[in-house]
């Protein structure tokens, strides 16, 4: 067990943030019927050299109840903050109109996502749960994938999972963000703990189940050195505790978030994507952990969100080469990558930020309140 750090200074630039975040906040979706999911899509899935047909399904729902990261826009794309009674009825039909069209025997997995956690019964009744569980318990399918904050990975969502979902597979992913902990208590500013992150990854393993992990590329603050350097330590961090597959997520800058305020003020750009590159190059050759990128803009369709880019050159092909990537994990796709705008990335590189991010440092801490200052003056 890795012991959590604490931070002198932290706890007040936390409340400052959570004001923050929590007051910028805005529900972007407009209101339908409760009773009819936001999307359902067809995915292809990969994992362990296999393709898997894959049914995802995010239901309309009040979204995350811990809605205080910095750059996290998914409860804004939930009925968050509208107080909408919600049966488990509404969330059962709203599953099973989602195979009006192809019955669920011929999909391999079916993701079900609330944009929020899984397991936290303000956001998903119980009942609702219990029954989606059921109805993958009967069909052909292998199981059923899901996310949540690992705090509400508990022995009791486990035991309620094994009654109801029989010898079904269940995936839960699981946003750590970071293994570090000042950028992932202040820079993130999720609620998510190391000490509950282990516990949930390893309640999850020994009960048969699957954990996947989700690490965030260069948040707030972070210079494009800093954000290579700590997404590898965070590889390797979850690799030495049993992972051997991890999902990086290239920060993007979406409405209504921290990121996003801090973005029009010159505070935060979203990482290059030979950041990425940089990252996936540096964990290639560790047997431990296999990384694929996640959060990326593939088709151009979220059109109020900046996605990170290069130049715009070479940013379509090294977009597809990424989704190639994540399906072959071969790294020789990436390799033979360039393009003139790298040297302008190798000169970011080489930029050194004076306040580092180390444990109990007073210079960060003082800047971070700097700009917390500047953000609730405008």
């Amino acid at each position: 067990m890795i012991e959590q750090q604490t931070h002198p200074g932290s706890s007040h630039l936390r409340q400052g943030l959570s004001k923050i975040a929590l007051g910028i906040r805005r529900n972007r979706i407009q209101i339908g019927t409760l009773d009819s999911p936001f999307s359902v899509l067809d995915y292809e899935f990969y994992e362990g050299g296999r393709t898997y047909k894959r049914k995802k399904i995010i239901l309309a729902a009040r979204g995350c109840t811990a809605a205080t990261c910095t750059m996290c826009p998914i409860p804004n794309e939930a009925y968050y903050g509208l107080n909408l009674n919600f049966t488990p009825e509404d969330f059962l039909h709203q599953f099973y109109s989602a195979f009006a069209t192809e019955p669920i025997d011929s999909y391999q997995l079916i993701s079900v996502y609330n944009s929020g956690n899984w397991f936290a019964n303000k956001e998903i009744p119980p009942v609702a749960r219990q029954g989606i569980y059921q109805a993958i318990a009967r069909s052909r399918c292998e199981g059923i994938m899901v996310e949540s904050l690992p705090q509400f990975v508990t022995p009791q969502a486990i035991t309620e999972a094994k009654e109801y979902l029989g010898d079904k597979r269940l995936i839960v992913g699981m946003g750590l963000q970071s293994a570090d902990d000042f950028i992932r208590n202040v820079c993130i500013n999720t609620t998510c703990t190391k000490e509950q992150f282990e516990r949930a990854s390893h309640l999850l393993w020994e009960n048969g189940y699957t954990a996947k992990v989700y690490l965030m590329i260069k948040p707030a603050f972070l210079t494009e050195r800093e954000a290579v350097t700590e997404t590898v330590q965070s590889i390797r961090y979850v690799a030495a505790l049993g992972y051997n597959d991890v999902s990086i997520c290239p920060t993007r800058i979406a409405p209504y978030t921290v990121v996003a305020e801090l973005a029009k003020r010159g505070m935060y750009t979203s990482p290059s994507l030979w950041t990425t590159i940089d990252i996936l190059n540096e964990v290639g050759s560790d047997s431990l952990a296999r990384a694929r990128v996640a959060c990326l803009d593939v088709d151009g369709k979220d059109s109020d969100t900046v996605y990170p880019r290069n130049c715009p050159s070479c940013t379509p092909v090294i977009l597809n080469a990424l989704k190639t990537f994540n399906m072959t994990r071969d790294l020789s796709i990436i390799n033979s990558l360039d393009c003139s705008c790298r040297q302008h990335h190798l000169t970011d590189l080489a930029l050194v930020d004076e306040r580092p991010l180390t444990p109990g440092c007073a210079s960060l801490c003082a800047y971070w309140r700097s700009a917390l200052h500047k953000l609730l003056a405008t």
